[in-house]
């Protein structure tokens, strides 16, 4: 194989219960996947402080 040729990488997705290959995707459901964020614990941990902080302004 050529050290400059690439082969394509499929990237897969959990959508509505199942794996499906994101090249099969719909143009909304693509869109979809797009604008998906990509879990982490320290986001998780800001969020949670920051929904506490917003329910203490709204009671």
């Amino acid at each position: 194989m050529n050290p400059q040729q690439r082969t394509p990488c499929e990237k897969f997705s959990r959508a509505m219960g199942y794996i499906r290959p994101v090249s099969n995707f719909n143009t909304g459901k693509y869109a979809e996947f797009c604008e998906r964020k990509t879990f982490t614990e320290a986001n998780s941990l800001t969020a949670g402080a920051r929904h506490a902080e917003l329910m203490k302004k709204a009671a």
